[in-house]
């Protein structure tokens, strides 16, 4: 069992916010966590790295959900990928629709680290199960 774990490739995460220094943040604290990370600023950014890298779960802003398509895209070629969204307090809305519409969860900005790298552990092991 230890040995099926220590080979097990790193489960990895895209993370699209517009602004750097969240980028940068959630990077290095789910890195630390043993996630392998990539970035994006923008929908069609992250639409070149889905199309070029394995990715398990996603971490979206709000304001870039629906941005040239992200989240039709995202829900009809990548239907398994999990996504939370990052909203702040008045884009509740968006983010209930973005639920409703099919994303897995969401995070209240300004972020709480151990309650997102709880949901996120918790939506990965339902990949693995």
């Amino acid at each position: 069992m230890l040995t099926t774990l220590l080979s097990m490739e790193p489960q990895s995460i895209l993370i699209v916010d517009q602004q750097e220094v969240v980028r940068d943040s959630l990077q290095l604290i789910l890195s630390e966590e043993g996630f392998r990370c990539y970035t994006s600023c923008n929908a069609r950014k992250a639409q070149n790295v889905l199309t070029t890298k394995a990715v398990d779960l996603i971490i979206v802003d709000s304001q870039l959900l629906d941005r040239n398509g992200l989240f039709s895209f995202l829900r009809a070629r990548y239907p398994t990928i999990k996504i939370i969204v990052m909203s702040s307090y008045v884009e509740i809305e968006v983010t209930q629709k973005a639920l409703i519409d099919g994303a897995h969860d969401f995070v209240i900005k300004p972020l709480d680290f151990k309650e997102l790298i709880d949901k996120i552990n918790y939506h990965l092991s339902v990949v693995r199960s």
